[in-house]
């Protein structure tokens, strides 16, 4: 399915593919168009949060009708100015499969969801975005919501060597975060979530929010015309993330993806 899904989108970055070269930083930072793959790096969706690698589609396009799309972000560029960006926005959350150990615990599979909403996005300067985004949606069963609010510059380096930094905050409903661990909502019933804490204290803890700041690293090298290496590193700290939560089970982790991708 992950490749399947990553041939459908380089046919229709090929079909769709304008002439006119993006005004204003696309979303990694830099201005560049393509489709990859490459290997992630990053917590697992298991609770405790240890690191797992897979193979992940890395597509960044952008149309001249304002139309882009980021990998699972699907938005559409509505603003007639140049330093102002906004417009709706679709996400794709991927879901995750429950281990063996934690089926037999009661805990089942969580399944990707779509959540939508809108982006605005402002360039004090040159080389330098402010973004924001508000998204809503069901997740694990749940009415959720979430924000990001980002900084993020981007430097040429040399001639084929361009970084982009970021900094942000992201808040959502605890119901948001927790679709990416093996938490199911149906358990807490039975008073049994194969931990052995207290299903009184987890549904104390289901509306509360999250909150993380991150900081990344986006590293894009143009070795050909047609062909580019992009990494990226991001670490990210969870502020109320204590011993018995859920969402991953740690306050720090970090999340690395490199892959060959193909310029347009």
């Amino acid at each position: 399915m992950k490749f399947l899904s990553f041939l459908f989108f380089s046919g229709v970055a090929q079909f769709a593919l304008a002439q006119t070269p993006a005004a204003t930083m696309l979303p990694d930072g830099s201005s560049d168009k393509y489709v990859g793959l490459g290997v992630i790096s990053e917590p697992s969706c298991e609770l405790g949060g240890e690191q797992t690698t897979r193979i992940m589609p890395n597509v960044q396009m952008q149309w001249s009708n304002g139309l882009f799309l980021r990998n699972t972000n699907l938005g559409l560029h509505l603003s007639p100015f140049d330093r102002v960006e906004f417009g709706p926005l679709l996400a794709y959350q991927r879901g995750c499969s429950a281990s063996a150990a934690r089926k037999l615990a009661g805990y089942g599979d969580v399944d990707g969801s779509f959540q939508a909403g809108g982006f605005l996005n402002y360039y004090p300067l040159a080389g330098l975005r402010m973004s924001s985004k508000f998204l809503v949606g069901k997740v694990a069963g749940k009415q959720s919501n979430y924000i990001n609010l980002e900084a993020r510059s981007y430097h040429q380096l040399a001639l084929h060597h361009g970084i982009a930094l970021s900094a942000g905050l992201a808040w959502s409903k605890r119901s948001y975060d927790q679709s990416g661990t093996r938490f199911d909502p149906d358990i807490m019933a039975s008073g049994n979530n194969g931990f052995g804490a207290s299903a009184t204290r987890m549904q104390n803890q289901m509306d509360a929010n999250v909150r993380n700041a991150y900081l990344g690293l986006n590293w894009n090298w143009e070795f050909s015309p047609a062909w580019m290496l992009t990494s990226h590193v991001t670490a990210t700290h969870q502020f109320d993330s204590g011993k018995d939560s859920l969402w991953l089970g740690k306050r720090n982790y970090v999340t690395v993806y490199s892959g060959l991708a193909y310029r347009y």
